[in-house]
């Protein structure tokens, strides 16, 4: 079962918090994170600059699983933060932001990145692991995935040359089958034209036949 983490620190406190981001932290631990999230946007509208308010917006984003928009804030605030505690932490949650949008890969280098700054963050390493397991199964269904449509593919080839040798050999068959009605026309006609020929030719003969006097159709007494 994954234990899923949430970097330690949840909110980043200070004494001298301003009146959005308390009202936010306020919200956020009550669980309305919409609404923590418009207190913790005010208070960046006060001061865009604020790393609180923008590390507590990311944690409210996550919360309602908006998990592209608070990656890209993490990402943004891990470039300029120093403090490698507290890098650990941007690039823990990252981790985490990218693990939920199934971006595994991604995810891995952020908690590598986090363990880089913090080697003893179990949490993270234990996130690591679990998402080296997620991309490992995707990439076997992505390979499973291609294999199949690698095989529809094929298959989909075969039955279209199938098709298309059928079709060609029933136009072969049919040209023959032309081919020969022709010949036996032909021969029809060459016999009935022998025919012809072979009557008048009896026809003329018996004519003359009895020009000279002989019967035409008796014997020479």
């Amino acid at each position: 079962m994954f234990a899923f983490v949430f970097a330690g620190g949840m909110m980043l406190h200070a004494q001298k918090e301003n009146e959005h981001i308390r009202k936010g932290n306020e919200l956020y631990q009550n669980k309305k994170y919409e609404d923590a999230e418009v207190e913790y946007r005010k208070a960046l509208g006060k001061n865009n600059a604020s790393d609180k308010a923008g590390y507590n917006l990311s944690n409210s984003l996550y919360r309602q699983k908006r998990y592209k928009e608070a990656a890209g804030i993490l990402d943004t605030l891990a470039k300029k933060t120093k403090d490698p505690k507290e890098l650990s932490r941007m690039y823990h949650n990252l981790g985490n932001s990218l693990l939920e949008d199934k971006a595994y890969e991604q995810s891995i280098e952020a908690y590598k990145k986090a363990l880089k700054q913090d080697p003893s963050a179990e949490d993270t390493r234990y996130n690591l692991s679990y998402a080296q397991k997620k991309l490992q199964k995707q990439q076997q269904q992505q390979q499973q995935q291609q294999q199949k449509q690698n095989q529809d593919k094929q298959q989909q080839q075969d039955q279209q040359q199938s098709k298309n040798q059928e079709k060609n050999e029933k136009q072969d068959q049919q040209k023959q089958d032309k081919k020969e009605q022709l010949n036996r026309d032909e021969a029809e006609q060459m016999l009935d034209a022998l025919n012809r020929n072979e009557k008048e030719l009896r026809k003329k003969t018996d004519k003359q036949k009895g020009k000279d006097g002989v019967p035409a159709s008796g014997k020479d007494w």
